[in-house]
C-alpha cells in the first residue's frame, strides 16, 4: 500500500508495522460460572468476550507474553519500536 506524501513536506509517511502475540490460559470453568459471567453482561462489547482487567481475570491461570497486549495495546513493544526509530535517526523528538 502506498501512502500519499505529507502535504507540507512532500515526504512519504513513516510507517513501521509489527505484531505481538500473547498466550492466555483459562481455567476449566463449570457451566454455572460461565453462565453467571455471561449474565453479568461483562463479556459484551469486548474482543474475545472478556477483559483480563475485569471479573474474567479470575478465570486466567497463566499468561505468556505482554499483559498490556491482552488489554489491547502492546505498550512495551510500541515503546521499543519508537526507540528503534529514534536510534535509526528516522524519528526525532
Amino acid at each position: 500500500m502506498r501512502c500519499a506524501p505529507h502535504p507540507s513536506t512532500g515526504r512519504p509517511p513513516l510507517v513501521r508495522s509489527f505484531a505481538s502475540t500473547t498466550l492466555v490460559t483459562f481455567d476449566c470453568l463449570p457451566p454455572e460460572a460461565i453462565q453467571a459471567y455471561v449474565e453479568s453482561g461483562e463479556p459484551f462489547g469486548k474482543a474475545g468476550s472478556y477483559g483480563i482487567q475485569g471479573a474474567a481475570g479470575a478465570f486466567v491461570v497463566g499468561l505468556q507474553g505482554c499483559y498490556f497486549n491482552v488489554m489491547g495495546f502492546p505498550l512495551h513493544r510500541f515503546c521499543a519500536e519508537l526507540a528503534a526509530l529514534i536510534a535509526e535517526g528516522r524519528l526525532q523528538l
